[in-house]
């Protein structure tokens, strides 16, 4: 993705389609929704496949019009940890940096849900973003959000203890599915990828929810039994 775009034949009408399906856009003076109509190529990646590879050059700029991708950092031992998330109407800060620095990718990016996006030649970023305050703010505005994540998450994983850490994000995914009373289908393999940890930790601890009586386990599903239980983990001080 990073060097190359690939798409299916999309007319005309499609792609204002995706277009208007993005907030920036429809707000962006008139001049520069113009120029990205006439730029914009609409790009689809199906779940799993690699938005940036650590080492890519990033040849184009891209606007996620539907889906979701992951950003994480990958060690040499395989170890992964997510920094943050990519959605609907957003942009990925690795990808703009990449551009202005015309440096290369420090980490990964991953469809974790069927994205659409929409991609225009780096080139023509760089000159929009010295002609269009609109542009520079959305950007700006982006990263300041994107920053206050990691700043978050090197608060947790220098202050926070990993079952701490563990009951948190399996609040958020839960309300994230269908509420705080519901259950998820993800893998010990994936949360321990999202929190920087082994998955024998994860797998570990998980057990010890079930056993305290906050979670029920099955394979491949997390089941909520008991929130203000889960919640006092999340939120107690490290002993």
């Amino acid at each position: 993705m990073a060097g190359t775009v690939a798409s299916g034949r999309v007319s005309a009408d499609d792609k204002r389609e995706a277009l208007d399906r993005i907030p920036f856009f429809t707000h962006a003076p008139l001049d520069l929704q113009r120029a990205l109509t006439e730029a914009a190529t609409v790009v689809r990646l199906e779940a799993g496949a690699y938005f940036l590879r650590e080492g890519d050059s990033c040849a184009h700029f891209a606007i996620i019009v539907s889906g979701k991708m992951r950003v994480f950092k990958l060690a040499e031992s395989g170890q992964e940890i997510t920094l943050y998330h990519v959605g609907a109407g957003e942009v990925c800060p690795l990808n703009v940096s990449c551009i202005l620095s015309d440096s290369r990718v420090p980490a990964m990016a991953r469809v974790e849900e069927d994205v659409q996006a929409i991609v225009v030649p780096a080139a023509a970023f760089r000159l929009w973003m010295a002609e269009h305050e609109s542009l520079r703010t959305f950007v700006f505005e982006m990263f300041s959000r994107r920053l206050s994540e990691v700043m978050s998450l090197v608060e947790e994983v220098a202050f926070r203890r990993m079952d701490q850490r563990l009951a948190s994000r399996l609040e958020e995914l839960l309300l994230e599915a269908d509420g705080t009373h519901g259950s998820i289908e993800i893998t010990h393999a994936v949360i321990a990828a999202d929190l920087g940890t082994a998955r024998e930790v994860v797998s570990r601890l998980l057990k010890e929810f079930e056993r305290l009586g906050a979670i029920s386990l099955s394979r491949g599903r997390i089941r909520l039994r008991h929130p203000a239980l889960l919640h006092k983990i999340a939120s107690r001080e490290a002993e």
